[in-house]
C-alpha cells in the first residue's frame, strides 16, 4: 500500500464514521476532535490516523467498516503503518 492508497483509505474511514452517529460520537469522545475538527482536518495524518485507530481499537468497528467499504480487514492496519511513516509495500 502507498501513500496515496493510505490516505484514500483513512478519508473513506472518516466518511464512514461522520455516516454514522454511533462512531462519530466514539471518535469524539475518544480523541477530543470536534466535528469542525474532523472537517479541516481531514487531509491530515494527524486526523487520518486518529480514525484509523479508532476504528482499530474495537474489532466490530473495524469490520463494519471493512463490510462496507470492500477493504480487507488487513487493509486499515496496513494504511496506519504507512501513514505513521512506516514502509510502504505491494500487496
Amino acid at each position: 500500500m502507498n501513500k496515496e492508497a493510505a490516505e484514500t483509505l483513512a478519508i473513506r474511514a472518516i466518511a464512514h464514521i461522520a455516516g454514522d452517529d454511533e462512531l462519530l460520537e466514539g471518535l469524539f469522545a475518544q480523541t477530543g476532535m470536534g466535528l469542525d475538527d474532523l472537517k479541516a482536518g481531514i487531509t491530515s495524518n494527524e486526523v487520518q490516523l486518529g480514525a484509523i485507530d479508532f476504528l482499530m481499537s474495537h474489532e466490530p468497528f473495524l469490520m463494519r467498516f471493512v463490510d462496507d467499504s470492500g477493504y480487507a480487514p488487513e487493509d486499515p492496519a496496513r494504511a496506519q503503518i504507512v501513514l505513521s511513516g512506516g514502509p510502504i509495500w505491494q500487496g
